[in-house]
C-alpha cells in the first residue's frame, strides 16, 4: 500500500507517482535520472493456509526528466515488482513517457495508475490492505495500473482536472484464466480540490468497454460497458489524516463468472502521527454487489483495518495490519471463493 510519508501529496504528484525517497544518479545539462525502490520483509498470519505464509517483495523504478526548454520538459518512469515467491508473479508496475508543462500541465502515455487513483489514494494509506473497496484493481477497466492509458493533468490554485483515455489492453502474462481482466476503448474524467487548511475532495467517473472474451465468456454483463463513479473527502493537517470515500458502479464487478449490474463501495480510514514516528490507524472497507437477474445481493468485501506504523528514520519502518475480516461462511462467499478469515500482516520495509 501507499506509504505513511505520501498522506501530503497533492493530487497532482499522485497522477504521475514517483518516490520521496528516490537517490538522484544523474543530473547534468538539465537532464536528471533518480532511481528508488524497497525492499519488503512481510508475513501474512491466517488460518486460510492459501493466503498464510512468506509475502516478501523487491521493488525497483527510476524516474527521468530532460529540460526542453524553460517551460517543457520531457518525463518518463518504469517500476518493476518481484515477490520472493517467484518471476511468475513479477509486474512491471509503470512504463510510461510524457511531457509537462509549466503552466499548460502534463501529458502521458503507457503503463501507468487510472484517473481513479484521484479519490481511490484519499484511503489507500494503510500499512498492508485497504484500497479494495471501491472497484478499483490492476488491469480492471483502467481503474487501476493499465497499459495503453493517455492522461492529462491540469492544476490551477488547488483545482486538479485529470482526463484519461484508455486504449484496448491486455492484461500483462496474459493467459485464458485471465480473459475478466483488461478493457476495450475507454475514458475517465476527475475534478478534484486541495483546499489550504488541509481539506480535500474529488470526484472520477471512468467508463470502459468490455472486451471480446469479456463478452463472450461473462455469463451476464458482459454486454454492457462497466461504469465506476467515485467520490471522496481528506483532511490532512495536524499530525491528523482522516479520509471517507465511495463509489458505484454498474456492469463492473466481476462476481459468479459475470459482471454486477451494480456495486456500491465504502472506505473510511483515520490515523494519527505521534512525534512523527509512530502511526496507530483504523479502517473500514466495504464492497457490496447487486444483480436481480441472478438474484445476487450481497456484501462481497468487508473488514476493519486495526494497523500501526513505526518510522525508525525517513528510510526504514515497521508495521502491523490487523485484518477484521466481518464476512461469514456462506453459500456466497463458498462459491465465490472469498476469504472470510481474518489476517495480520507484520512487514519490515526499506526504502531508497
Amino acid at each position: 500500500m501507499n506509504k505513511m510519508k505520501t498522506l501530503c501529496l497533492t493530487v497532482p504528484a499522485l497522477l504521475v507517482a514517483g518516490s520521496a525517497s528516490a537517490a538522484n544518479v544523474y543530473d547534468k545539462d538539465g537532464t536528471k535520472l533518480d532511481v528508488y525502490g524497497r525492499a519488503t520483509g512481510l508475513y501474512y498470519g491466517t488460518s486460510n493456509d492459501e493466503l498464510s505464509g512468506d509475502q516478501s517483495y523487491f521493488r525497483l523504478g527510476m524516474k527521468g526528466e530532460t529540460a526542453i526548454n524553460s517551460e517543457l520538459s520531457g518525463i518518463g518512469q518504469a517500476e518493476y515488482n518481484l515477490p520472493t515467491s517467484g518471476s511468475n508473479n513479477d509486474e512491471l508496475r509503470l512504463g510510461y513517457a510524457g511531457m509537462r508543462h509549466a503552466t499548460f500541465g502534463q501529458l502521458t502515455y503507457g503503463r501507468q495508475d487510472g484517473l481513479f487513483s484521484m479519490v481511490n489514494d484519499y484511503t489507500d494509506v494503510l500499512p498492508e490492505f485497504g484500497g479494495d473497496g471501491l472497484g478499483k484493481n490492476t488491469e480492471v477497466f483502467g481503474t487501476g495500473r493499465t497499459n495503453g492509458l493517455f492522461k492529462y493533468a491540469y492544476t490551477n490554485n488547488g483545482v486538479t482536472l485529470g482526463l484519461q483515455f484508455t486504449g484496448k489492453n491486455t492484461p500483462q502474462n496474459d493467459d485464458s484464466a485471465k480473459w475478466m481482466l483488461g478493457s476495450d476503448e475507454g475514458y475517465a474524467v476527475g475534478l478534484s480540490y486541495d483546499a489550504p487548511m488541509g481539506l480535500s475532495m474529488a470526484a472520477v467517473y471512468n467508463r470502459a468497454g468490455k472486451t471480446a472474451d469479456q463478452k463472450q465468456q461473462a455469463t451476464f454483463g458482459g454486454q454492457d460497458d462497466a461504469q465506476l463513479t467515485g467520490l471522496g473527502l481528506r483532511y490532512s493537517a495536524n499530525n491528523l489524516y482522516a479520509a471517507a470515500t465511495v463509489s458505484e458502479g454498474r456492469d463492473h464487478y466481476f462476481i459468479n463468472n459475470g459482471y454486477a449490474h451494480k456495486n456500491r463501495g465504502y472506505e473510511a480510514v483515520v490515523q494519527y502521527t505521534i512525534a512523527d514516528k509512530f502511526t496507530p490507524g483504523l479502517a473500514y472497507i466495504r464492497s457490496d454487489v447487486k444483480d436481480s437477474s441472478q438474484n445476487i445481493d450481497d456484501t462481497a468485501n468487508e473488514y476493519v483495518s486495526v494497523n500501526a506504523t513505526y518510522k525508525f528514520n525517513d528510510s526504514f519502518q515497521s508495521y502491523v495490519d490487523y485484518r477484521i475480516n466481518l464476512l461469514n461462511d456462506n453459500s456466497f462467499t463458498a462459491s465465490n471463493g472469498i476469504n472470510t478469515d481474518d489476517i495480520v500482516a507484520v512487514g519490515l520495509r526499506y526504502d531508497f
